[in-house]
């Protein structure tokens, strides 16, 4: 997330995007989808890579602040897990918008901390996750590519219902019982960048790769411990 626009600022065009149809799943999800994003100077935003919220430091703390940290709210959508690759026997995880609380500040000219928590996630809106990260630059001619590390954790509520077997789920499944205990839920590397062509036109994109660790990794439930997310989007700003 970049520090707020000096004028508002309206883009829209096309992604294309690849992601795991379940958590722990092998199986994937392809689509090539619209493209919006809006930003206020005051740190409003409306985006479909960032999701819908509001960046508080530019009313809080003043423009200047605001280049240096970012502390405010969104909502996002966490996908479930669609009945065509649950096991039969297991419920099915309907999709959730969740509401993460974030906080980032630069710390140095070339490295970026990160940190959010979100709510309501998880089959009773009680699950809760936690992720830190780190993100710095690799320079290509005038371009910069973002390289960002991180660590998810998440308490029992959501890991159960995203990796969890009950009782009733085993003996209609035939799958083990399986409860997993709150704790770090996997760690990731993203790569991210755009380049833009003139004024109006740019392209970006990103490649994300999680690894489940702990009780998610080691679930029945889980195909590949190798989460990747894909998109690349085609912008036009207004």
């Amino acid at each position: 997330m970049d520090a707020p626009p000096a004028e508002s600022s309206w883009s829209g065009g096309v992604s294309t995007r690849s992601w795991p149809s379940a958590p722990g799943s092998r199986a994937r999800s392809d689509d090539v989808l619209p493209a919006l994003e809006y930003l206020s100077p005051n740190g409003a935003f409306v985006s479909t890579d960032l999701g819908v919220g509001w960046n508080l430091v530019p009313l809080l703390a003043g423009v200047d602040a605001a280049k240096t940290w970012q502390a405010g709210a969104r909502l996002w959508p966490q996908f479930g897990r669609p009945s065509r690759v649950t096991p039969q026997g297991i419920d099915r995880l309907g999709s959730r918008i969740t509401t993460e609380a974030f906080a980032n500040v630069q710390a140095t000219s070339w490295l970026l901390l990160q940190s959010g928590a979100s709510w309501g996630s998880g089959r009773h809106h009680d699950g809760q996750q936690l992720e830190l990260g780190a993100t710095s630059g690799i320079p290509i001619g005038d371009d910069v590519i973002g390289v960002t590390l991180a660590a998810s954790f998440a308490n029992a509520a959501h890991l159960r219902s995203s990796y969890g077997i009950g009782p009733r789920e085993a003996l209609a499944s035939g799958l083990p019982e399986w409860r997993p205990r709150a704790g770090m839920m996997d760690w990731s590397m993203a790569l991210n960048g755009e380049h833009k062509f003139s004024s109006r036109w740019s392209v970006s994109g990103q490649w994300l790769n999680a690894r489940l660790v702990g009780d998610a990794a080691h679930s029945p439930l889980t195909t590949a411990k190798s989460q990747q997310t894909f998109s690349a989007s085609l912008w036009y700003r207004f």
